[in-house]
């Protein structure tokens, strides 16, 4: 391998003692940013009065987002949701509130996320921040909540993995196909607890949009952390990075790549779009911190401009953040999804996590363009959740059925 240091080693030495790491080597590591969703903030409350906790590290770098119950379901969640704004601001910490966006999706828009820094959040998906080149991990209750405290966390270095793309894809081609073919391919096993480097020609021509979601499925992989190339639409310093350009360890051939579907319930039951072409769908959902973007979001306008839903589909679209909705609206985008039929919800995580938005009823197949599909995930175990790109999900809902390659626009 080259002698450059894999970059998590980097940025865990730079904000550790010690002027270098090792994989495997436990380090304590001080933290930039720590960030808190709405869903887990009752443990890290409680954690906060069993130890008399009462204050933060850094009341301009510690977050708290409302980003799951954007429209609350019921009276217990609204209970719960007082709870945590009390506990907010009892600290004095910033909040983004209901209706502002996905943690993830607004980390971003906000550079919450920078390059070379470490940021945790309380929520698996927090990997999004590799998309600029942040150490960016999701952690539970007990490591937050002591992060929120000291400012500080411990790590064990990981491994690294290098993947490195070669040639052009297939124009209906997105990041989660890419990351949905190396599931299925290898499964987690290569890529647990390591940090994976990304390189390419593809890679590097990626939108932000099309980076951030690529990053935000470096959990789907098993992988502690991932980390894109400079994007060409950043403004960030990013003296820190050194690019490791040979001795990759696994190289993908993005002509062989191909649209693809997993089926449920599990993200790496990967077919290709045409295996599964022509099953029936009730119920589309394009949303969550994957696939909320305006390029997402275009793709749908895409395949909606003087299209109607089919009558026996349901259709949700929730953008990521306000700003996303804004631009989508400045652009006609939500004109064209509401006259088509489709519902536009809150910018907030939707019907993902199943504690908003239309839960599907027993039976249903349902094609999302969210990150995992595991029985119960959107509410109802008893539901079967597909997933795949937001252009092909918004085709499904016009035709009432997963589309054909040649049937994309």
């Amino acid at each position: 391998m080259s002698e450059l240091a894999p970059l998590v080693n980097q940025i865990i030495a730079s904000h550790s003692e010690g002027q270098s790491v090792r994989a495997g080597e436990l380090v304590t590591v001080d933290v930039d940013r720590v960030y808190v969703q709405d869903g887990n903030s009752p443990t890290i409350a409680s954690l906060f009065d069993k130890y008399n906790f009462n204050s933060v590290f850094s009341k301009e770098r510690v977050g708290f987002f409302f980003d799951h119950s954007v429209l609350v379901p019921n009276s217990i969640m609204s209970d719960r949701l007082v709870e945590a704004r009390a506990f907010a601001n009892k600290l004095g910490i910033q909040v983004f509130e209901q209706g502002e966006g996905i943690s993830h999706v607004l980390a971003i828009e906000n550079k919450w996320f920078r390059p070379n820094n470490i940021v945790l959040g309380a929520d698996s998906h927090t990997c999004t921040g590799g998309a600029v080149q942040a150490l960016a991990l999701g952690m539970g209750a007990s490591d937050v909540a002591a992060a929120m405290v000291t400012g500080k966390t411990w790590l064990k270095v990981p491994d690294t993995v290098w993947i490195t793309t070669k040639g052009k894809s297939n124009k209906h081609v997105r990041s989660r196909d890419l990351v949905f073919h190396l599931l299925s391919k290898y499964g987690q096993s290569p890529f647990l607890y390591k940090s994976i480097e990304w390189s390419g020609e593809w890679i590097e021509d990626l939108s932000m949009d099309a980076a951030c979601s690529l990053a935000s499925l470096g959990v789907e992989l098993g992988a502690k952390c991932m980390f894109l190339p400079p994007n060409k639409e950043s403004e960030d310093d990013m003296s820190l990075i050194e690019v490791l350009d040979s001795d990759k360890e696994i190289v993908v051939n993005m002509e062989e790549i191909e649209p693809v579907i997993s089926m449920p319930h599990n993200p790496k039951n990967v077919v290709p779009l045409g295996q599964a072409a022509g099953t029936k769908i009730d119920y589309v959902f394009v949303g969550s911190c994957t696939n909320s973007r305006l390029e997402d979001l275009a793709d749908v306008a895409k395949v909606l401009k003087n299209n109607k839903v089919h009558s026996q589909v349901h259709f949700i679209i929730s953008p990521g953040s306000k700003d996303i909705y804004i631009k989508a609206l400045e652009k006609g985008y939500i004109k064209c999804f509401i006259e088509s039929g489709a519902i536009v919800s809150p910018p907030g995580c939707g019907s993902c996590v199943g504690t908003q938005g239309t839960i599907p009823a027993s039976g249903m197949n349902v094609l999302s363009t969210m990150n995992r599909n595991f029985k119960g995930r959107m509410g109802n175990p008893d539901a079967f959740i597909h997933l795949s790109t937001p252009i092909i999900a918004a085709k499904a809902a016009t035709l009432g059925r997963i589309p054909t390659l040649l049937e994309l626009p």
